[in-house]
């Protein structure tokens, strides 16, 4: 390869990460202004609804959080497979210590071509009429004002779905639940494009004349996920995805290496099959990073047995790597500061972080190329057909 092909790529890398420290600084900035939105008051009839399946850990918490949400008027549905799903007895044990609370304990009717946890969903949608319906997962601990602050920007009639997002903390400081971590906390830059948003499936609302104008029922009788296919027919509809920073939800990670990339692959698999518009860019943005770093190397030892002006392209090339972890560690930060009950989680293992997001560039992409490959996945003991996109 040229050197002065390779310098001029390496200075496109290089500017490209300099340009991400802006967008970084962009991002704040928004953050702050949804922080200082003045609140409209909204605050309808609303279904909170939790599709659970087996003893997750903090479940128990996770659903008395949802059980006291500083919210008027709303009822939480809980909803399991069956009855001997140990998650219904978790469940009727908390729902038992609150009485007071208006809550419901049912059980998933079965969609043929639906997931599981879709089907749970719909079940609960067709047992329950509310003018807002907003969706908790399992594994989530909500703070007690995140229902009213999901709910409020739905006043707005162009948006379809507000949304949270979730932070993964490590319960036994494991290296790979960082790595879980940092790969997720990916998607949360991605969240005020509205080219690119989506609404996650584990902390979003959604008024119910907006869900039945999309057909809702309809485009989940068939989805094996719930929020991207939710995310196409908005989209379709040409409504807007409303991505609320200070309601983010806390989950518990203990995961192992090949339960990660499992897991990995199947959500990439899934963006995929339904948004392949953000496969793409992914795609393309972690194939050039990679290329980067790689070239970069191959730079440092050309620097090295040959002459020195190759470690100029070295530095630019490789510069892209810290910048990434300088703008994990400020992601870091300002999540900290959303979810301050959380400020000693963050502070577990900053070393841990900082190796993590060195390294989910390269799972991504291992990721991204195997999804393409991919017609079915598994998800909680069932097997899933992925339809093309």
């Amino acid at each position: 390869m040229s050197y002065y092909f390779l310098l001029l790529l390496s200075m496109l890398a290089a500017l490209t990460a300099l340009y991400t420290l802006r967008l970084g600084r962009d991002y704040e900035r928004r953050t702050q202004r949804v922080l200082s939105r003045p609140k409209m008051g909204f605050s309808p009839t609303t279904c909170l609804i939790m599709a659970c399946k087996g003893d997750e850990p903090g479940l128990e918490k996770n659903i008395a959080a949802m059980l006291h949400q500083e919210y008027e008027d709303y009822c939480s549905v809980i909803v399991t497979d069956d009855t001997e799903d140990p998650a219904y007895s978790v469940a009727e044990s908390v729902i038992a210590r609150y009485p007071n609370s208006k809550a419901m304990l049912i059980t998933s009717k079965s969609h043929l071509h639906a997931s599981g946890k879709v089907s749970a969903l719909l079940t609960a949608l067709e047992k329950n009429k509310a003018e807002v319906y907003a969706f908790l997962d399992s594994d989530s601990f909500a703070p007690p004002n995140w229902l009213s602050e999901l709910v409020d920007p739905l006043s707005d009639p162009s948006i379809g779905a507000t949304t949270g997002y979730r932070w993964y903390f490590p319960s036994q400081n494991k290296f790979w639940s960082h790595v879980q971590s940092a790969w997720n906390a990916f998607g949360t830059s991605l969240l005020f494009d509205d080219r690119y948003n989506f609404p996650w499936g584990g902390a979003m609302a959604a008024r119910a004349d907006i869900l039945n104008k999309i057909k809702i029922t309809e485009v989940w009788s068939t989805a094996v996920s719930d929020d991207l296919s939710l995310n196409a027919a908005l989209r379709e509809y040409g409504f807007r995805i409303f991505f609320l920073p200070q309601c983010m939800v806390a989950s518990i990670s203990n995961i192992t290496f090949p339960n990660f990339i499992r897991w990995a692959t199947n959500q990439t698999a899934l963006v995929r099959a339904y948004y392949r518009r953000l496969w793409n860019y992914a795609l393309a943005v972690f194939a050039f990073s990679n290329l980067a770093f790689a070239l970069g190397v191959a730079s440092v030892l050309a620097g090295l047995l040959l002459r020195p002006t190759w470690f100029i392209p070295a530095f630019l090339l490789l510069l892209p790597s810290p910048i990434g972890v300088l703008r994990s560690k400020a992601r870091s930060d300002l999540f900290k500061r959303l979810m301050p009950a959380m400020k000693s989680q963050f502070e577990l293992a900053p070393h841990l972080e900082c190796i993590a997001s060195l390294i989910v560039p390269w799972i991504m992409s291992y990721c991204i190329l195997k999804s393409s490959r991919i017609q079915e996945i598994e998800w909680r003991g069932h097997t899933y057909k992925l339809a093309t996109s």
